[in-house]
């Protein structure tokens, strides 16, 4: 399904956004009752997801409704809005008491509460289809704020937690001349991204610490060739980058233990040290860990020319403060 705010090669699943609230954060008051985040755990992550036909808020863990004896508590996982529809499905449980009451009106200000973050946007009006919102990071913008209203925002946030699933309709090349990476078309890739600040710079000067892709395929090329398909990328902030479960591909990938690995090893690197390697000599796992030091050396150029090419790409962002990297660092 194509959205209009992204490239027509990249379909969108669903994309989350996890604010993280200290114990006892008071959300809402209604009357006797008080919807807080649990005292049993250091945090709540509230989880915001957006899938092309519904909003999801969820808490793990659930949140709790607080109520005078001998009233019972009651815990509120999760509440779905539909788009279609306009429809609200609550997920409201007891959790003690002797008394047990008051459940039909615990859903009803839940539905309040989700009614609440998507006012004043175009979600609160069915039916809404997300891949045609050309402004959606303008409208999830305003669910954060209208998020802060509802009383889980301003100074108890302190970080969050952005997590995508997509898969790709066309083929992406990231590379410097012949040196790069190639994700075929079909791929999939999972995301996470950790930021750090408070909810008003969530809002507008994200600081991102930590990236990482998960991908069912990406080809590493050197020299115009096929090398290594790796399937997990980490970006951290200020350009590093490391790469995990890496595969030999080709001819490379038919060698057996240390040998394959000095043979990618030796075709990655543009010196001559290779050439004294002895797989006899070295630990596998030695090895590996030179050849993903290699690997995450040859991506780092495709990185920064990426970002020198799309800094402003997002209205509002430089990439380059979002990833903490020096303008111009490492770029002819």
């Amino acid at each position: 399904m194509a959205w209009r705010f992204l490239p027509t090669w990249i379909d969108l699943e669903s994309v989350s956004i996890a604010l993280h609230l200290p114990a006892r954060t008071t959300l809402k008051r209604t009357g006797v009752a008080t919807l807080s985040t649990s005292e049993k755990s250091a945090s709540t992550a509230l989880r915001l997801t957006l899938a092309p036909t519904l909003l999801r808020v969820a808490f793990d863990p659930y949140l709790v409704i607080d109520l005078p004896p001998p009233l019972g508590d009651m815990g509120l996982q999760q509440v779905e809005y539909d788009f279609r529809s306009g429809a609200m499905t609550t997920n409201v449980f007891y959790t003690g008491g002797l008394v047990r009451v008051g459940k039909g009106s615990a859903e009803d200000e839940a539905r309040a509460f989700l009614r609440g973050l998507v006012t004043s946007t175009p979600i609160a009006i069915p039916p809404y289809d997300p891949t045609g919102d050309t402004d959606l990071v303008l409208t999830v913008r305003q669910v954060l704020a209208n998020l802060e209203g509802e009383g889980a925002g301003g100074a108890v946030v302190r970080g969050a937690t952005v997590a995508a699933r997509l898969k790709l309709l066309g083929e992406l090349v990231a590379a410097v001349g012949p040196d790069g990476v190639r994700i075929p078309a079909g791929a999939t890739i999972e995301a996470r991204v950790d930021l750090e600040g408070s909810q008003a710079e969530l809002e507008t000067a994200p600081r991102v610490q930590r990236i990482q892709l998960d991908c069912s395929s990406a080809v590493l090329r050197k020299a115009g060739v096929d090398q290594a398909d790796v399937r997990r990328f980490v970006f951290r902030r200020g350009g590093d980058i490391a790469v995990e479960d890496v595969h030999p591909l080709g001819s490379l990938g038919k060698a057996a233990g240390a040998e394959s690995i000095v043979r990618l090893f030796a075709a990655l690197t543009t010196g001559g040290g290779a050439a004294a390697l002895d797989p006899r000599r070295l630990q596998p796992t030695v090895v590996e860990g030179l050849v993903k030091e290699e690997i995450a050396r040859a991506l780092r150029p495709a990185l920064l020319d990426w970002v020198r090419q799309n800094a402003t790409a997002v209205q509002g962002l430089d990439l380059w403060k979002v990833l903490g990297i020096e303008e111009g660092q490492g770029v002819a």
